[in-house]
């Protein structure tokens, strides 16, 4: 197995952990917690409590591995070509996804900017955060997509 083999497993397993739990997320824990929104927010941050180490380890894994692939397959003059238009995305994708996860989150921000206002009611800040994760995936699954598509199309 060469390291080109090994960096490209390594990224498909942390973009599917990373995505998928997304998706899980979006389609299924705040659907629920829309329905019934009795200690929703309390039920979110302790879902997010355990899943948000195992985001940031993927997260890290898809940026290293792709970090690496960029590198040993000399990518870099393909960024501005429009068939790769998916490269520079995935690339901004990611860079989204640290900045929330180890910057936005940690320091509380992300949890501020989501709240709105101080008095908004539980149901709206509900929606607003199914809104951001709902787009949010259909980015990440447009860009999959794209990958895959101009790979192996």
């Amino acid at each position: 197995m060469t390291d080109i083999s090994v960096a490209i497993a390594l990224h498909v397993l942390g973009v599917v952990w990373w995505i998928g739990g997304l998706a899980l997320v979006t389609t299924v824990v705040l659907p629920q917690l829309r329905s019934d929104p009795v200690n929703a927010l309390e039920r979110f941050h302790a879902i997010e409590h355990r899943f948000a180490p195992q985001v940031r380890i993927a997260v890290l894994i898809v940026g290293a591995s792709g970090g690496w692939l960029l590198y040993r397959l000399q990518l870099y003059h393909v960024l501005n070509e429009p068939a790769f238009w998916w490269l520079p995305a995935m690339m901004a994708l990611w860079t989204l996804f640290f900045l929330m996860l180890f910057i936005l989150g940690p320091t509380g921000v992300l949890r501020h900017l989501m709240s709105g206002p101080l008095n908004a009611d539980l149901t709206r800040r509900l929606a607003r955060m199914h809104l951001l994760h709902t787009v949010l995936l259909i980015v990440a699954l447009v860009i999959i997509a794209g990958a895959v598509a101009g790979n192996h199309g």
